[in-house]
């Protein structure tokens, strides 16, 4: 099986119109305005209307049925931080699908193996951002689970990436002229390697 591609922190409508061209998975606009990749809510349905691929808005921070009704127009709803128990739960109240965001840290692993029963998207990424994972770990996890990997990933690690075979990976400033816009050299060879 194939990994998939999602190309994060999308925020111009040029860089979706390239990346939907291309051998991508799934177009990811962070919506959350703690970013420094921040696009509107609205952003979302413009990038619905110039392409076919699913859209992810990432959020942080928000009460579970806010961040729901927010993430409406996109095809996933990816919450990029640890959640307690009863946010865990609140999900099955909901037929969105998300992606859990869970620190690739062995300190986290209890987290990992408590994230799986609600959601089929696990994103194994970076505790800080900015800051590679710890592929020893990812490697582990990845031998008992099916999950997706960021975090510092870009031209000179991705074949490290590849070689531990997750179900996907998530690259954002890997592939960036500054945030929120992508150097599209960087995307199709990143895509090159992924898919080739």
């Amino acid at each position: 099986m194939s990994i998939k591609l999602k190309i994060c922190g999308i925020a111009t409508l040029q860089d979706v119109l390239d990346i939907s061209r291309m051998n991508v998975d799934y177009i990811g606009i962070v919506t959350d305005p703690i970013s420094k990749r921040y696009a509107k809510d609205d952003f979302v349905d413009v990038v619905k209307k110039f392409s076919c691929k699913p859209t992810v808005s990432v959020k942080v921070n928000g009460k579970i049925p806010e961040l729901i009704e927010k993430t409406k127009h996109a095809d996933l709803l990816q919450i990029h931080r640890v959640l307690n128990n009863s946010e865990l739960e609140e999900l099955r109240s909901y037929d969105k699908r998300v992606i859990l965001y869970v620190p690739a840290s062995e300190k986290y692993m209890d987290y990992l193996k408590n994230a799986i029963d609600y959601s089929d998207m696990i994103l194994l990424d970076s505790l800080k951002k900015g800051i590679s994972i710890d592929l020893s770990f990812v490697k582990k996890a990845i031998k008992e689970y099916s999950v997706g990997v960021g975090g510092g990933i870009n031209i000179n690690n991705i074949d490290n990436i590849i070689e531990i075979n997750p179900k996907w990976i998530d690259i954002s400033s890997g592939v960036e002229k500054y945030p929120g816009k992508k150097d599209m050299i960087k995307v199709i060879e990143i895509v090159k390697r992924v898919k080739a």
